[in-house]
């Protein structure tokens, strides 16, 4: 009964885990709203908290689920009805009033909670309308031949963003993964691309966090941000363009067109991120870039300063065994101190106004 009540297209779930990534993933979840959302997986956590790990079946009853959910018995109702239709849970029994339940063996007639079982999607329902099922992640990137990117010329222009150099390893070379769920390749949302399939990955990554291009193919956005991936942007770094000038302001969302053509999505998606371009074209740093800079200029600071006062202290060391007084070297460092404090500062200040700040107010 239990494999019986198994919706078409999904099996029964190993784990709890299972139902609640295949939830986190459905299409038709992201396009709702955070109450919405939010209903919804206050539902399915109520299911699963009152789950057999054995069969993988609940019975929370009706009571448990309006207490868990706040919310009307209708829209529990509609919520299950949703659940079942998404294939993330099976009905295997309904529930009954008492006085349509079959007596127990005392005579005692008591109400029967309905009963579902936890799924998730299955493999087999990738196979196409052929019967040939699709290659799982990494399995056919593994036969194709690796080729190196093209290097790009050297800019002399510290805002440009400079070309990203190939890293040997799995860290920029790794196959993407692949899921049931989401029959595309996945990619990180702060990694690097490598290789043209890596591109179409992070462009396929990109469709599917924006929603306004998902009516272009991961082929199309791939070619449309095909420089900034070679400049070493990341898919992050490109979905923060299309919300962020380089100036800090916020674009407008009321910008996207409403429409389903491609070639107007694609006009869209160029014109926002021609705004990180330099005059001559070259794709400005971008935000992890900029973060990455940031980071490593204050490492060189610090080790710096970690020598400066490594270097003082010996100093100080020598001139106490040379027999000198000791508050005249106390007096001394002080003043070298002080210098070097106002020299620092002075140097930090010409910096700020040489390179105006082009962090937005998400960077903090």
């Amino acid at each position: 009964m239990v494999l019986a009540a198994v919706p078409k297209g999904s099996v029964r779930a190993a784990h709890s885990r299972q139902t609640m990534a295949a939830l986190l993933h459905h299409e038709s979840y992201a396009a709702r709203n955070r109450n919405g959302q939010a209903t919804i997986m206050a539902v399915l956590r109520a299911l699963i908290e009152r789950a057999d790990y054995d069969t993988m079946t609940t019975r929370p009853g009706w009571e448990a689920l309006i207490t868990a959910t706040g919310t009307s018995r209708t829209t529990v109702a509609r919520v299950l009805r949703l659940l079942v239709a998404w294939g993330i849970i099976g009905r295997v029994a309904a529930g009954r009033q008492a006085k349509y339940a079959a007596a127990g063996p005392d005579g005692e007639r008591i109400n029967e909670a309905a009963v579902y079982v936890l799924c998730t999607p299955s493999p087999l329902a990738l196979v196409d309308k052929v019967g040939t099922p699709p290659a799982l992640g990494g399995s056919h990137l593994n036969k194709k031949e690796l080729t190196h990117t093209r290097a790009r010329e050297k800019n002399i222009n510290h805002g440009v963003a400079p070309p990203r150099l190939i890293v040997e390893g799995a860290t920029s070379g790794a196959p993407a993964a692949q899921v049931p769920w989401r029959p595309e390749l996945l990619w990180p949302a702060h990694r690097t691309t490598k290789r043209h399939v890596q591109r179409v990955a992070a462009a396929s990554e990109i469709r599917y966090r924006s929603f306004p291009l998902r009516c272009m193919t991961p082929k199309d956005v791939a070619s449309s941000c095909r420089d900034f991936f070679l400049a070493g942007w990341t898919v992050a770094d490109i979905l923060h363009a299309l919300d962020w000038r380089p100036d800090g302001t916020l674009w407008p969302h009321s910008g996207a067109p409403d429409t389903k053509d491609a070639w107007r999505m694609r006009g869209w998606l160029r014109h926002r991120l021609s705004a990180w371009r330099t005059e001559a074209g070259e794709p400005l740093r971008s935000r992890d870039q900029q973060a990455a800079a940031r980071a490593a200029a204050l490492r060189r600071e610090q080790e710096a300063e970690r020598r400066r006062i490594l270097e003082r202290q010996a100093e100080r060391a020598a001139q106490l065994d040379a027999g000198e007084s000791p508050a005249k070297v106390t007096a001394l460092a002080k003043i070298r101190a002080m210098f070097d404090a106002n020299k620092r500062q002075r140097s930090a200040g010409r910096r700020a106004a040489a390179q105006p700040s082009r962090q937005s107010p998400q960077d903090g």
